[in-house]
């Protein structure tokens, strides 16, 4: 399977692991005020549910077979390419005394590549290859000793490559081939999806009740497929490429566990109770320590989904202390041409830390960290430099305000350098029934990148509680500097842990 096809898939399994965090965590959007529930006791935090994040390094190897205009068999290239990757995982455990068996979702932009390499029989061309995504869905099965697991996985994995290629005429190539010119300077693309398997293992330690850390090995087979390279008229080649990839990452894990009876403790000892804690002799684990939420966006000819989490490591989410941010999204659009629409696809991950201060009306965040992006589109626009992976600096600010129990005030904006992305929100609400905590106003924000961009004005309906879970819904006007003026919608849920 190569091209579009798999391509929503990606996007599918980059939503799985990001939504998956969320239903098992699951923020009120950025900035919003959380519902704070106690949350149940746990029996063991190697069951149940986790998601966490990674860094690492891959190394691939490609191998170019020439196959147009007819298969011959013969090697153009035989390469490799590498570089550090970052991303997501999420998954669930089962515990059976010492025997863990579980399931995991990882997701992961990469920076490997290989740039401007000899390939192909004609017109001189230089090449460069960059497995952009990888995304997987693995069984794992380990061995539990004191707080280490040992353990195997295995699957099926995908990957999103971007080749490009140029001809330089600097040798004695002929400049043609099956029809196909590459005559000084011209540029060839391709990005494709495809699928295979993988097998790896790693070890892991408890380090917390709720944390733990990974050391992991994966190998990727992706086969061989045949890739169709286009120049933007109605030039085309295709080559076969087979791609094999070796993985090294280091991650973290946020464990959720199993409800059940108060256990001895992560690590075999006793848990020890809150000295300081809210006063009616609750221990640690009476105390919220996470949010999580979920959502989905949508304008004209833009949709998104959108999950993530904020989570009070070391206290808890009504204490200013440290916060660890984590939000995953992805998004179909289109936008118009001089020859037609174009639809691209994009997925998002952003990994922030920060400091946040707590009163008795006001919570403020202030986080920075990383942020990988990356859009592909169904076909080529050398005049849009906003395509492919970019790796950026994040800073973002949310602040959630209650001036009296009727006003309600919130605002959140953040801004990457990958691709010079930025995003901002206002609230201003007011509780027109009495004592409901529920809050009717207006908002307006903007958001946008090097590319394009937008404007809104609309109203919303806020902290909406139903079956534990929080509601945020807004609507109203939007201005895209593509599409034209039209209506937008959102709505998220939360819920803290």
């Amino acid at each position: 399977m190569t091209g579009p096809n798999l391509r929503p898939l990606l996007i599918a399994i980059a939503a799985i692991v990001a939504l998956g965090s969320a239903l098992g965590s699951m923020p009120a959007a950025a900035a919003d005020l959380f519902v704070k529930a106690k949350p149940a006791v746990f029996v063991d935090p190697w069951a149940g549910f986790y998601f966490g994040f990674h860094v690492g390094h891959g190394w691939s190897k490609k191998t170019y077979i020439d196959n147009f205009p007819t298969y011959d068999g013969e090697v153009d290239a035989d390469v490799g390419a590498n570089g550090w990757l970052g991303g997501a995982q999420v998954g669930y455990n089962f515990q059976f005394q010492n025997l863990l068996v579980g399931v995991e979702g990882d997701f992961s932009w990469s920076g490997m590549q290989n740039q401007d390499f000899a390939c192909y029989p004609f017109g001189d061309q230089l090449c460069t290859a960059k497995p952009q995504l990888f995304a997987d869905i693995a069984g794992r099965l380990g061995y539990i000793q004191g707080p280490w697991l040992i353990y195997a996985k295995g699957g099926v994995a995908f990957v999103q490559d971007r080749y490009e290629n140029y001809a330089t005429c600097a040798g004695t190539q002929p400049t043609s081939r099956g029809g196909v010119s590459a005559d000084c300077g011209v540029k060839f693309f391709a990005d494709t999806a495809r699928a295979g398997w993988l097998v790896g293992g790693g070890v892991e330690m408890l380090i917390d009740r709720n944390w733990s850390a990974k050391l992991e090995y994966n190998y990727m087979d992706f086969g061989g497929v045949s890739v169709t390279f286009k120049d933007g008229d109605d030039g085309f080649f295709t080559e076969e490429i087979h791609q094999k990839v070796h993985i090294v990452k280091v991650g973290l894990n946020y464990h959720f566990g199993a409800p059940g009876p108060a256990p001895s403790g992560a690590l075999g000892y006793a848990a020890a109770g809150n000295t300081t804690g809210n006063g009616n002799g609750d221990d640690n684990n009476g105390t919220n320590r996470v949010v999580g939420f979920a959502g989905a966006d949508g304008s004209k000819d833009n949709y998104s989904v959108f999950a993530g989490g904020l989570i009070a490591p070391f206290g808890d989410l009504d204490t200013s202390g440290l916060r660890v941010y984590m939000l995953g999204e992805g998004g179909y659009y289109r936008y118009p041409t001089d020859t037609g629409r174009i639809s691209g696809t994009t997925t998002a991950g952003s990994l922030l830390g920060g400091w946040a201060f707590e009163g008795d009306t006001y919570s403020i965040n202030l986080l920075t960290g990383i942020n990988a992006i990356n859009h592909t589109l169904s076909s080529l626009d050398l005049t849009n430099d906003v395509q492919g992976t970019a790796f950026g600096v994040m800073g973002r600010v949310d602040m959630h305000f209650n001036p009296t129990p009727q006003w309600l005030v919130t605002g959140e904006g953040d801004y990457s350098t990958a691709f010079r992305t930025y995003d901002a929100t206002v609230k201003v609400g007011y509780e027109i029934i009495p004592n409901s905590r529920v809050y009717f106003g207006p908002e307006g924000g903007t958001n946008g990148d090097a590319r394009s961009h937008q404007w809104r004005l609309g109203a919303h309906v806020s902290e909406i509680k139903f079956l534990g879970l929080q509601f945020d819904i807004s609507g109203g006007y939007v201005d895209d500097s593509d599409n034209g003026p039209g209506a937008y919608g959102h709505i998220e849920m939360s819920r803290t842990f």
